[in-house]
């Protein structure tokens, strides 16, 4: 009975010991499934940056691309957005149905612009018609 009494604080220490290192693992597991932790894509490529890149084609008219920081100007000036084009914002032609008018509206992912090309509408704000002179 003595031997068993001593043992255990030996025994106590042990199932403590073994309690804090399954928390040390599970809590190390944690943080490197959390979505609160950097992308390791981030920590590779720091001098990146993500553009809606302008494409010029009917199908694909634009398409999410990584540049370097000292690109982004250059593509910016040629009709290109900054960040995703899921978030980006596009002008539109649209033309009304029955109607020769035609109206400029904005809409915002590149799934509702596709939409509207397949409808026939022009990508871009429309042009004004100009005035005749007398």
């Amino acid at each position: 009975m003595r031997a068993m009494i001593a043992r255990l604080p030996f025994r106590a220490a042990l199932a403590a010991g073994v309690i804090a290192l399954v928390f040390a693992a599970l809590a190390s597991v944690g943080t490197a499934v959390s979505p609160s932790a950097t992308p390791a894509a981030t920590e590779q490529y720091g001098g990146k940056v993500t553009i809606c890149h302008r494409t010029k084609s009917r199908k694909n008219p634009y398409r999410t691309i990584r540049v370097a920081r000292s690109a982004v100007r250059a593509h910016l000036r040629h009709g290109d957005k900054r960040g995703s084009c899921a978030n980006a914002r596009f002008a539109v032609c649209h033309k009304a149905k029955g109607k020769k008018a035609k109206a400029t509206v904005r809409v915002k992912g590149l799934v509702k612009l596709k939409r509207h090309v397949r409808h026939g509408d022009k990508i871009g704000a429309c042009k004004k018609p100009k005035k005749k002179r007398k």
